[in-house]
């Protein structure tokens, strides 16, 4: 279907799009993958553990969370206060590591910051709360290192997962957002209507879900299930 004009509150500000984007360069090439993916379950959270090989900004790197995906480790790696992040795969003797961007524009990761595809080709999110909502990263595994996807996301109703929305084996990005109109100030839209907006992990918006009254009214919130006939052209 035609791609519709993102509404104001889905996609970070340029300056966001442009520090994200250059901070992906310093790690990987920008990707567009057509790559076949399925949802899976994220790992247990840890607590945080000293990685003194690997430096996060002044600090050494603490595990903050992990994921197994298909036998796979993938770890999310932080420094104490969360303001800089590394994604990492094959366990602490690996050199398989990527920069988390969104870090630089402020977000600040937890231990729920780490979603990732229980796959063959792992897809791993990487998500924070940013300006009174969520941002999100996506990195796709291939070949022996992680490829970080073009864009960031925002949710300004505070909520990006991994879901395989349209029924093809491979995860979407779910993006929860209010439905506003340009004219709304941020107090009017927090108290609008939500969808569930849905991209490919090339960026390109595959559909929108019809509105609901809150977000805990969408399908096994805050894991959010979009099925493919809910899809319908974004308002």
């Amino acid at each position: 279907m035609p791609e519709p004009a993102p509404p104001r509150p889905v996609v970070l500000t340029a300056v966001l799009a442009g520090v994200v984007i250059v901070g992906a360069l310093v790690t990987a090439v920008l990707l567009r993958p057509d790559v076949d993916l399925s949802v899976g379950e994220e790992g247990p959270a840890q607590q945080p553990t000293s990685v003194s090989s690997t430096s996060c900004g002044d600090d050494a790197c603490r595990v903050l969370a992990s994921a197994s995906v298909n036998g796979m480790t993938v770890e999310l790696l932080a420094d104490s206060e969360g303001g800089t992040g590394r994604l990492r795969a094959g366990g602490p003797a690996s050199g398989s590591v990527s920069e988390v961007a969104i870090t630089a524009m402020g977000v600040r990761l937890n231990h729920d910051s780490l979603r990732c595809a229980q796959t063959e080709t792992p897809v791993c999110l990487v998500r924070g709360p940013h300006d009174g909502g969520m941002a999100g990263e996506v990195h796709v595994w291939r070949g022996d290192s992680w490829r970080p996807a073009q864009r960031p996301y925002f949710s300004d109703a505070g909520n990006i997962v991994l879901d395989d929305a349209v029924g093809d084996a491979a995860p979407e990005v779910i993006v929860v957002r209010h439905e506003c109109s340009d004219t709304e100030d941020a107090a009017e839209c927090q108290l609008a209507p939500v969808l569930a907006q849905v991209f490919d992990l090339g960026g390109e918006v595959a559909g929108c879900t019809g509105t609901y009254g809150s977000p805990g009214s969408l399908r096994g919130w805050p894991d959010v299930d979009v099925e493919a006939d809910e899809l319908t052209e974004c308002p």
